[in-house]
């Protein structure tokens, strides 16, 4: 096997993965479904991180480039961090 059909089946097993992971129903740290206020704080980090202008296009993102990876690094701190309860206070209009 060629290393092109290597990387081409690694993406396409990489981005099953990621889908069918994506559509679990969003939970909460307790289990509980996620409250609009939630998703929508959720929502707004994703964006205010960046990771938006990665998906504007039609094409898939590089994800294994350093711009994108430092982006979600971003998310993810923003997503663990105080911001994500601040939005999540924002968004159910509090």
């Amino acid at each position: 096997m060629t290393n092109l059909k290597k990387n081409l089946l690694a993406a396409v097993l990489l981005a099953t993965t990621t889908m069918a992971v994506s559509a679990q129903p969003h939970t909460s740290g307790s289990g509980e479904p996620k409250t609009r206020a939630e998703v929508r704080a959720d929502l707004a980090l994703w964006k205010k991180a960046g990771l938006d202008k990665f998906w504007a296009g039609e094409s898939t993102p590089d994800t294994f480039s350093r711009e994108y990876r430092s982006a979600y690094a971003e998310y993810v701190r923003m997503r663990s961090g105080p911001e994500y309860n601040a939005e999540v206070q924002q968004q159910s209009g509090r």
